[in-house]
């Protein structure tokens, strides 16, 4: 994709980040900043989906996204054993509970923890929720580009120092600079974004069915990502590692490739 290439500024800053080991781990103290909590009828509409990673004790630990009836796809650094997913809801309060029998992670992660950040937790049952669509190769190839609308998502706190949210929060927002490097997508943004609790959430575009695509988990960060600052976000690029998904998720959707292959 040209409109990629021609951004070497975005690809020496994730080279940087992944260098830095900057991952966005739960223990972080923020989530989503210059986001808004997702309202009943967004979240029952567009993102029944997205899922909530509690530990043992219940605490908040990462973000999920339901890809199959029984199958969550996360961050690897989040994808541990001991995990519960809680769904079906916007409220971490409200939401439903259920137990996670199997983490899987990519195999390359172990050796190269900036890298290859995907996980997946298969669920003791199937969830009678419409799972998200997860892009192909050329429809992420097609989609990716400046000037899409993207949209993040997460549980967390909003602000550097304050308490987790009861409610989901999103945030949407235009690329103006996206690069390809390695196993991650990359953009900068002026105004805050992932951080913390949102480890392992959902990068959406728009597909050309008019229905949110996954694209990316989000794995790292660099900058001020976390209050306002803006900064840099590495996503995990799920086209690139979907042959690992579907060699361990047997029902995932399948995608129609889109009819316009043509480049930004």
């Amino acid at each position: 994709m040209a409109g990629r290439r021609r951004k070497p500024a975005a690809a020496s800053a994730l080279l940087s980040v992944l260098g830095s080991g900057v991952l966005l781990y739960a223990g972080n103290s923020a989530a989503i900043a210059n986001g808004e909590p997702s309202t009943d009828q967004q979240f029952a509409a567009e993102s029944p989906w997205v899922v909530l990673l509690v530990g043992d004790d219940g605490a908040p630990a990462c973000t999920g996204s339901l890809i199959s009836p029984r199958y969550v796809l996360t961050a690897a650094h989040c994808a541990s054993d001991g995990l519960a997913v809680l769904y079906g809801n916007r409220s971490r309060e409200a939401a439903r509970r259920v137990a996670v029998r199997e983490v899987v992670r990519h195999p390359n992660y172990a050796g190269q923890p900036h890298s290859w950040d995907l996980g997946l937790l298969r669920l003791v049952r199937p969830l009678r929720v419409q799972p998200v669509a997860v892009a192909g190769r050329a429809e992420s190839w097609n989609l990716l580009r400046p000037g899409a609308t993207a949209t993040i998502l997460g549980w967390g706190a909003t602000m550097e120092g304050s308490g987790r949210p009861d409610l989901l929060q999103q945030a949407s927002f235009r690329f103006t600079e996206i690069g390809i490097v390695g196993t991650h997508i990359t953009y900068s943004t002026p105004r805050g974004g992932p951080c913390g609790g949102d480890s392992g959430g959902p990068l959406l575009v728009t597909g050309r069915d008019g229905q949110p695509v996954l694209v990316g988990v989000a794995s790292v960060t660099d900058g001020d990502l976390c209050a306002t600052g803006g900064g840099m976000a590495g996503y995990t690029n799920v086209a690139a590692l979907l042959d690992f998904i579907r060699e361990h998720v047997p029902d995932l959707p399948e995608r129609a490739p889109p009819l316009d292959f043509s480049h930004p």
